[in-house]
């Protein structure tokens, strides 16, 4: 039992978190078996496994050796029977690519709301590189994944992007094969290079395209309702406005109490409510009294 740190394979950054590592040495190989967290109803473990295939040393040479069989459909059947059984798990027929070569998947639903992944990569070299002993060794890596309302594109993205960092001190152990040489066209005019943007990179690390060790809680969506507007109140009534004919001008008129309280014009003080004692009444003529020649009866 190792602790995380010593993992020779790691998950990609966001997770599965690693719990612990189970570590083995044989006289051709070592083997590792990642174990990661696990929060779905389907009876297993997860885990990222790992197996290097190179020169041991000295004092491994005496156990057992781990035998590799090549790659075959009929085994790898097998292989997810057995993490699976009774599970409805199906290979998928199409060509998948990261950056140590060519992988496969299998995928389907487990117990419950689970979704399960079954991945499995054999990374070597060509056989036309390794001549001379050089680019030498293989290594065997095995994912076994179920997350509880996880899509099989959030599980694919571990295998997308996981990350070996265990290697053999030698020379000619290099599964890899040759590195590739640099773009002729890197660094000449006439051939610009233009940035690539986060969103066009599929199953990127990070962010909500990496299983993460617990299930993502349901997005509770609120919806803000707008108060009730008042319904509109009928205005008062306006007070109706007598106005008197040309006939009835020449009846006096009586002035309007004042509403509130003044002085008189004789220097007392008017109570409230109170009318003038002293304002003179006046009359308005009627159209007869200036349109007649002289003085009509009637008209003051």
């Amino acid at each position: 039992m190792l602790s995380p740190s010593e993992a020779l394979v790691f998950p990609p950054p966001g997770g599965p978190e690693i719990v612990t590592v189970v570590n083995r040495t044989y006289s051709n190989a070592v083997a590792q078996q990642v174990i990661l967290r696990s929060e779905a109803a389907t009876p297993g473990q997860n885990y990222i496994k790992a197996e290097f295939f190179g020169p041991q040393q000295a004092g491994d040479t005496d156990g057992d050796a781990l035998a590799f069989t090549g790659f075959r459909a009929s085994s790898v059947a097998r292989e997810i029977r057995a993490e699976f059984p009774g599970e409805s798990i199906a290979m998928s027929a199409n060509y998948f690519q990261n950056g140590y070569g060519a992988f496969s998947y299998a995928a389907g639903k487990g117990r419950g709301d689970d979704t399960c992944l079954y991945g499995w990569q054999d990374i070597r070299s060509p056989e036309s590189m390794r001549q001379d002993f050089r680019n030498l060794g293989r290594i065997k890596v095995r994912l076994r994944l179920c997350q509880s309302g996880a899509s099989v594109e959030r599980l694919l993205a571990v295998m997308y992007n996981y990350t070996i960092t265990g290697t053999y001190a030698s020379p000619s152990w290099n599964p890899y094969g040759t590195p590739q040489a640099v773009d002729k066209n890197l660094g000449r005019p006439g051939h610009p290079v233009y940035p690539v943007k986060a969103e066009d990179v599929p199953m990127r690390p990070g962010g909500g395209d990496v299983t993460a060790s617990v299930p993502p809680r349901p997005v509770r969506r609120v919806v803000a309702v707008a108060p009730a507007q008042p319904e509109p109140q009928p205005l008062p009534p306006v007070a109706a406005v007598s106005i008197p004919s040309p006939a009835s001008a020449g009846a006096p008129v009586q002035p309007a109490r004042p509403a509130v309280a003044g002085r008189r014009m004789d220097g007392g003080v008017m109570e409230r409510g109170q009318p003038p004692s002293q304002v003179p009444q006046v009359s308005i003529p009627s159209p007869s009294c200036l349109s007649g020649p002289g003085a009509v009866q009637g008209c003051r």
